[in-house]
């Protein structure tokens, strides 16, 4: 293993899904050797400018001085350090990603759609189904994330004390809101307060309840009005308590519950190696792909799937379904690929600091 750490540089659109993605990878990365890692905030602007991004980049061999990417991002100033790696997901990022790496020649990472953008500007392209013709395309069974079950262990552990004296048994609840083909009404929050109300009382547990940014203040107060508080061990609304700390709140549940809209939570939800059961609303119209994706991880058995109406009229349904829990990291083999794609021992020190001067 080297000495001297592997230099990344993190692409972020600041998107919060996509910013965890590549916090996974890094953390993937860090398996493999020590990471200094340096995070570039770039926004894609608005207009055209991506039609131009995919046809330049897709027809030159080395694009011109990476500081034109200011007129097509917002963004702030690359880092003084150089790098050996860059790393970043989601579309918006991908123009950009795309063309350092071939600027300065060094390999880079990318999780996302390429968009039409050629495989070839990507070392590694990992997705959750196949990329035809994408030689560096490694295709993942769950998303990259960066839980680490020993920390969750530790500070779940250390919450569940926090709470209160004497053995408590916590089941989590993570809620998302509108977003991916799902839309949720008054009706579906009722739903979801006598899913809670009633396997509480059930099977003897207390909530650990979280919304989302997407969860909205009205859902908030049908929920509020709606749940036995006496129910709830802690609870997080967004924008109101800064107390949610995703390892600790999972490490302290022995289940975990996540509405079916939020690819991130369920991501989190998987690596926790807690039982996991997703929740959808009435009106459920994922994308194809997205439906693919939530179909895969229960058959593979790592979700069971229900609709909060029949949950809710039928919590004994919870018992017809058994979970399976991840038995070591998905990173320890993303961080195996990565470092046979990369040839992580042989990677070459990039100069990305002297091809950005004017």
């Amino acid at each position: 293993m080297p000495n001297s750490p592997l230099r990344v540089w993190v692409l972020s659109d600041d998107q919060p899904g996509h910013y965890n993605l590549s916090r996974g990878i890094v953390a993937a990365l860090r398996r493999i050797q020590p990471v200094q890692e340096s995070w570039v905030t770039m926004k894609l602007r608005a207009g055209l400018g991506r039609n131009f991004l995919r046809a330049y980049l897709n027809r030159v061999d080395k694009p011109s001085s990476p500081l034109w990417l200011r007129l097509f991002y917002k963004m702030n100033h690359f880092p003084a350090e150089a790098c050996d790696l860059i790393v970043s997901a989601g579309g918006k990022t991908s123009f950009a990603n795309a063309w350092l790496a071939q600027c300065v020649g060094v390999p880079n990472v990318y999780a996302g759609s390429l968009r039409r953008l050629s495989s070839r500007l990507f070392s590694v392209v990992l997705t959750l189904e196949p990329v035809n013709g994408a030689a560096g395309n490694l295709v993942l069974d769950l998303p990259p994330s960066a839980i680490d079950f020993d920390t969750l262990q530790s500070q779940g552990e250390r919450f569940l004390n926090q709470l209160g004296p004497g053995e408590q048994r916590c089941w989590t609840l993570m809620i998302g809101g509108n977003g991916a083909g799902y839309r949720y009404r008054r009706r579906d929050w009722q739903a979801l307060a006598r899913v809670m109300n009633a396997l509480a009382r059930r099977y003897g547990i207390r909530w650990l309840l979280v919304s989302s940014r997407r969860t909205g203040k009205q859902a908030g107060q049908v929920l509020r009005h709606n749940l036995d508080k006496k129910l709830l061990a802690a609870q997080s609304w967004y924008g109101e308590s800064d107390e949610f700390r995703a390892e600790a709140w999972l490490g302290a549940a022995e289940r975990v519950f996540v509405t079916e809209d939020s690819m991130t939570m369920l991501t989190e939800a998987i690596y926790s190696r807690r039982p996991v059961v997703s929740l959808r609303p009435q009106h459920a119209a994922p994308t194809d792909r997205y439906e693919r994706m939530m179909q895969g991880f229960a058959d593979s058995g790592y979700l069971c799937r229900y609709a909060l109406a029949e949950l809710s009229q039928q919590p004994e349904l919870l018992e017809s379904r058994q979970c399976r829990v991840l038995e070591a990291s998905p990173l320890d083999d993303l961080a195996e690929q990565l470092a046979k794609r990369l040839g992580m021992i042989d990677i070459s020190r990039g100069h990305i600091s002297s091809a950005l001067t004017p």
